[in-house]
């Protein structure tokens, strides 16, 4: 890169981001992207079921069937307000419930349904299915390895 253009790269601290650093950022975001896009592609086309609704139903079994409204939004990364409307979404579809949470009255639980349990059941092998022909087929062990590191590091 010349001089001239480096000049015009933003800076922080006074610091120019190298090309390999620039080079891995954009591989991290477009592997990243590819691979949700399949994921998403293969479970509607197969499931007629969002990647974000299956995400969803996988936080809620991992927890023992019932999350806070709260950790829930945390754990999907999505501000509270928006796991509102979400839940509203899956609500209505019958795939989880709401209940007053038993530890604070003024807290709401989202709870799995028996429907979205099988939702979930029967979407799984799909799901699991594409992450091991799009991410873990394509890694050596040793990879796996090293990516969880790093990711650790990032996480």
């Amino acid at each position: 890169m010349s001089e001239k253009h480096e000049e015009d790269l933003p800076r922080v601290s006074g610091m120019v981001l190298s090309a390999a650093q620039m080079r891995a950022w954009r591989l991290f975001l477009e592997a990243h992207a590819k691979t949700i896009r399949r994921l998403e592609q293969e479970l509607a086309d197969e499931q007629d079921l969002a990647l974000s609704w299956y995400d969803l139903l996988v936080q809620l079994q991992e927890n023992g069937g019932a999350m806070r409204m709260g950790e829930l939004a945390r754990r999907l990364l999505i501000s509270r307000s928006a796991t509102t409307r979400f839940v509203d979404r899956v609500e209505a579809a019958g795939l989880v419930m709401r209940s007053v949470s038993s530890d604070d009255r003024r807290g709401m639980n989202v709870v799995l349904t028996d429907p979205g349990f099988q939702r979930l059941k029967s979407a799984s092998p799909t799901h699991l299915r594409g992450i091991e022909h799009h991410f873990a087929d394509r890694l050596s062990d040793e990879d796996i390895d090293e990516l969880a590191r790093i990711l650790d590091k990032l996480g």
